[in-house]
Formats: structure tokens, C-alpha cells, sequence
């Protein structure tokens, strides 16, 4: 695929959430970490070789070999990690606040793995923009 069809197809597109700062083919950012697409062929070249150009961190490596063993582990593990949430209140008095706490009824074993998959990419990044992790 050329770097045209890249640019101007939304679906194909690169996310580059790991961008510098600033730099003169920025156009700003869509959310907290994700920065817009560079406008021209030129912005994209540039683009693409200050990404190259970011060193992958160690904790980055120990995700992707998480996930990739996670991948490998039967789906019959993951039966428990239901995604479905419902409405908790503490029978306690004095704890007046609903909670969302995960069902624990069991699931198609995929889909719990599924599950399980976002939610340590999930934590991992939290971890990370609190500062937990360091490499």
C-alpha cells in the first residue's frame, strides 16, 4: 500500500500515540495521546521517520511477551473473567455508593481471554502515565 492510500484512507491509518512533542508536521492531538495524522505526502514521510526513530521502552517488550503467552495458553483458563458488569451497594451502613463490579458467572473461554488481554493493556498504560513503571 503507498503512503497516499495510507494517508487518505481513516481505517488504514496509523495511530502514532507515541509522537514527540512538537514538531512542524503536528497538527495537534485528537485526545490525550493520540496526535492527529501530518497533512502532505512530506509531513507523512517525516512522520514516519521520527516514530522509527523512538527507542522501544523494556516494559513495552514485557507487554507484547505477556500477550503473546497469554495467545498461547488454552481458552479454557479465562472461563472467569467475565466482562459483563453489574450494580454493587454494600449492605454495610454507612457505605452508600454503587459500585460497577464485574459478574462472576462464566464465560465462553475467547472471550474471557479477550477480556483478560484488554484489561492488562489496560492497566499497563495506566500504570505507565502514573508513573509505576519505569524503565
Amino acid at each position: 500500500m503507498s503512503d497516499k492510500a495510507q494517508r487518505g484512507n481513516k481505517l488504514t491509518r496509523k495511530r502514532f500515540s507515541r509522537g514527540g512533542g512538537s514538531a512542524p508536521f503536528l497538527r495537534g492531538r485528537s485526545g490525550a495521546d493520540n496526535i492527529k495524522a501530518p497533512r502532505g505526502e512530506g509531513g507523512w514521510k517525516d512522520m514516519v521517520k521520527a516514530e522509527a526513530k523512538l527507542p522501544k521502552l523494556k516494559s513495552e517488550y514485557k507487554l507484547k511477551n505477556e500477550l503473546k503467552k497469554i495467545q498461547k495458553t488454552p481458552d479454557k483458563q479465562f472461563k472467569s473473567h467475565n466482562p459483563e458488569t453489574v450494580k454493587w451497594k454494600s449492605d454495610r451502613p454507612g457505605r452508600s455508593k454503587v459500585v460497577e463490579v464485574r459478574k462472576k458467572t462464566p464465560v465462553k473461554g475467547s472471550l474471557g481471554k479477550k477480556t483478560y488481554k484488554s484489561d492488562l493493556t489496560k492497566y499497563h498504560r495506566a500504570h505507565k502515565k502514573m508513573g509505576l513503571i519505569k524503565d
